[in-house]
C-alpha cells in the first residue's frame, strides 16, 4: 500500500475528519480513506457508460449534417504514411 501525506491541511477540515472519524469508530486516517472511497464509488457511479447502440443512435443526426471540409480524415488529423502524428 502506498502512503499520502496531506500538507497544509485546514483546521477546520482536520476538525470534522476528527468528529466524523469519531462517529464511526476509526481512526483519521481511516476515515479519510473511507470517504475518499466513497467520493470515488459515487464518482464512476455518477458516470454511466453508453452502449455502442446508443451511441450511434445519438450520432444518426450529425450524419445528415452537409460536409464542410473536402479533405480526408488522415488530412485534418496530421498523420503521416506510417500513421504518426505530424
Amino acid at each position: 500500500m502506498a502512503d499520502l501525506t496531506i500538507r497544509g491541511l485546514p483546521d477546520a477540515l482536520h476538525r470534522y475528519l476528527k468528529q466524523s472519524a469519531e462517529a464511526h469508530h476509526r481512526s483519521v486516517n481511516r476515515e479519510t480513506i473511507a470517504l475518499i472511497e466513497r467520493a470515488m464509488a459515487s464518482s464512476l457511479e455518477s458516470k454511466p457508460r453508453l452502449s455502442a447502440a446508443e451511441v450511434m443512435t445519438m450520432a444518426k443526426p450529425f450524419a445528415s449534417l452537409p460536409v464542410q471540409d473536402s479533405r480526408a480524415a488522415d488530412d485534418l488529423l496530421g498523420y503521416d504514411a506510417d500513421g504518426l502524428p505530424q
